[in-house]
């Protein structure tokens, strides 16, 4: 159903298909959906009424220009009650995201890039995703990267490089899910590596790094 170029009329208008029983799935460019903030939390969340709300064009999006950089939807999204945010590796874990939300029946987020999926399997099936699970690529020494979204493929190309130069490999974390944190495994990266780096195409405050410092200082960890 196409409402045009009315993003809070999309979300409240999806607010009541799904007050009717219907699942509905919110398209919108992740620089947008800022302008449906406040039907997101008075509309859908305040009336415990389950979207799905998937955000292309996240992160800086060259040409585009200004106005479409996505780069507000990890924090705003992440301050909202009850909000699952996500951002896939890659095209095959969109698929996996979105098959969960369908059948979660809770308000999901899902951001993702304008480029490349970089992976997709057209005949894959979805398969579910434990909701907080993050995913390890890497088991390495001394420090930890902790990358979101299109930032986990920038990591995985460099990591020829990253061992060159550096002579180590880093333990890589692929952070599917910003909120909520997988905070078992993160206490366990804190407990056995010598520094946590974060990596997110978005803006600090609010982010997700923002996130992981609030979890080491709530743990008394440095």
């Amino acid at each position: 159903i196409d409402v045009g170029i009315a993003e809070e009329h999309a979300i409240t208008y999806a607010a009541g298909l799904s007050a009717a029983g219907f699942k509905p799935i919110v398209p919108i460019y992740s620089t947008f959906m800022q302008r449906a903030y406040d039907h997101i939390s008075h509309d859908a969340l305040l009336q415990e009424l389950p979207l799905i709300y998937c955000m292309d064009r996240d992160g800086l999006v060259g040409a585009d220009g200004p106005t479409h950089h996505g780069v507000f939807d990890l924090s705003f999204m992440s301050s909202l009650p009850n909000m699952i945010v996500s951002a896939p590796k890659d095209g095959n874990e969109l698929r996996n995201l979105l098959a969960t939300a369908i059948q979660l029946n809770k308000c999901f987020s899902i951001r993702y890039p304008k480029d490349s999926s970089r992976n997709f399997d057209l005949y894959g099936q979805p398969q579910l995703i434990e909701i907080g699970k993050w995913e390890i690529l890497h088991r390495g020494i001394h420090d930890a990267i902790i990358a979101v979204g299109s930032m986990v493929g920038l990591i995985e190309d460099q990591k020829d490089t990253i061992y060159k130069e550096l002579g180590y490999l880093p333990t890589i974390i692929n952070a599917r899910f910003i909120k909520p944190l997988d905070r078992e495994l993160l206490l366990e990266l804190c407990l056995t590596h010598e520094h946590i780096i974060t990596i997110e195409e978005g803006a600090l405050a609010g982010g997700f790094g923002s996130a992981v410092s609030t979890f080491l200082h709530d743990n008394g960890l440095d």
